[in-house]
């Protein structure tokens, strides 16, 4: 660590500070750190969602993945649920201990609950996709005060919404495709999770938000987390909708963008084949990580944490850094393309230039 690198004050890890530098955050080794060194397990994410294709194969607790095969348990009707149809809340489940497990952080049934209203509510409109619309929508051109205008009209629609009786809110529901839906459950559980104090929630509050760099290139966005703050306004239930306002959903998309982390089958390490993308979660504390093409860490997925491990012998002082996005084969114009279209930045760690000097010199 030099003098350009001053503490943050963040603490995640006895083993590595969190550091300011004049690129941003990164994370330093206080000691020495021995290869196979398990530096991270992080908490279960702050929000986390399956992509609605795999809902029925991906465990809702583990996210145990079996080639396809549908999960064996599906989430009974809770006790005192009365009368009234039960879905299932669109949770599946590996086996009954991760049923059980589910439960045990669920307590109360808040979270069920707001799942089955999500499903019941995406089910009542089904939004299509459409090319046309997408193509108009990303043609916006997007600003800071773009952005800000929007968010000030759903606030005027959000009073007038309120003050409605409920009944009368169903009129404004949105029509949500499977993308938004999914997008609509990773936000209801981040506001589950503040609601009850998750253990990242301070490191969360400490993530950069990726907001006008996302918009900016993708502006159809801004469209989808309108529709998705509408359907949670009309759907949540009270305790959620008390924590949710237009200030609070910016700030999870815009940190989620850039800090989450892929839900992939696990597979073995000699594996050929191309791992499933199966959803996605955000854990806070594996968010100071920095990319480089050539890591010193290896991340790997257990059940529903990420686990960071040393590939090689780290010296105090020296920057932990992980692959972002599995590039580490890909050439060097790959690497940088992809990098900078997902992650808003043009890699500049020693293999990048070097093999970036390499190209000048054979010109």
């Amino acid at each position: 660590m030099t003098i350009e690198e001053r503490p943050t004050g963040i603490e995640i890890s006895d083993l590595f500070n969190v550091c300011q530098t004049q690129y941003g955050r990164a994370c330093f080794a206080k000691s020495s750190i021995d290869k196979g060194t398990k530096v991270l397990c992080t908490n279960t994410g702050i929000g986390s969602t399956i992509l609605h294709e795999f809902r029925k194969e991906v465990c809702a607790n583990c996210f145990h993945y079996e080639y396809g095969k549908y999960a064996k348990v599906k989430l009974p009707k809770p006790e005192g649920w009365g009368k009234s149809k039960f879905l299932g809340a669109g949770l599946w489940f590996c086996s009954e201990d991760c049923l059980e497990e589910w439960k045990e952080q669920d307590p109360e049934g808040l979270l069920t609950m707001t799942y089955e209203a999500l499903l019941v509510h995406y089910q009542m409109r089904i939004k299509h996709v459409s090319d046309e619309e997408d193509e108009k929508a990303n043609k916006v051109v997007i600003t800071k005060d773009v952005i800000d205008t929007n968010w000030k009209a759903i606030d005027e629609w959000d009073i007038k919404i309120q003050n409605m009786k409920k009944q009368k809110r169903q009129n404004h529901l949105p029509a949500l495709n499977e993308e938004e839906y999914s997008s609509s459950k990773f936000v209801a559980l981040a506001l589950f999770n503040i609601l009850n104090h998750h253990p990242s929630y301070e490191i969360f509050e400490e993530l950069q938000t990726n907001e006008i760099e996302k918009i900016s290139k993708y502006p159809v966005l801004l469209k989808s987390q309108s529709s998705v703050f509408k359907f949670l306004r009309i759907t949540l239930p009270e305790p959620l909708q008390q924590l949710l306002t237009t200030q609070l959903i910016r700030q999870i998309f815009g940190r989620e963008y850039g800090n989450s982390f892929a839900i992939r089958q696990i597979t073995t390490d000699d594996s050929t084949e191309n791992k499933e993308f199966l959803g996605y979660l955000m854990s806070p504390e594996a968010s100071f990580f920095n990319h480089s093409c050539r890591p010193n860490l290896r991340k790997e997925r257990f059940r529903n944490h990420m686990i960071f491990k040393a590939t090689k012998d780290i010296a105090p002082g020296e920057q932990l850094c992980i692959d972002y996005y599995q590039l580490l084969d890909e050439p060097y114009e790959t690497r940088q393309r992809d990098l900078a279209a997902n992650w808003f930045f043009y890699c500049k760690c020693d293999r990048c230039i070097e093999e970036e000097h390499q190209q000048h010199q054979a010109k």
